[in-house]
């Protein structure tokens, strides 16, 4: 993925994650911490 992908990709979480501490706050917790290790784990995959 391109610098403009990986840019659009992380607002599209952004805004997930806000948009679900409406509904409900541990679910945003637990998404975010969720979508942070899978984009670590992109990019270390990437890094190899």
């Amino acid at each position: 993925m391109n610098q403009k992908q990986e840019s659009f990709m992380s607002a599209i979480s952004a805004c997930l994650v806000l948009f679900t501490s409406m509904l409900h706050p541990l679910v945003s917790v637990g998404l975010a911490v969720l979508l942070i290790i899978i984009f670590a784990i992109y990019k270390y995959k990437q890094s190899e």
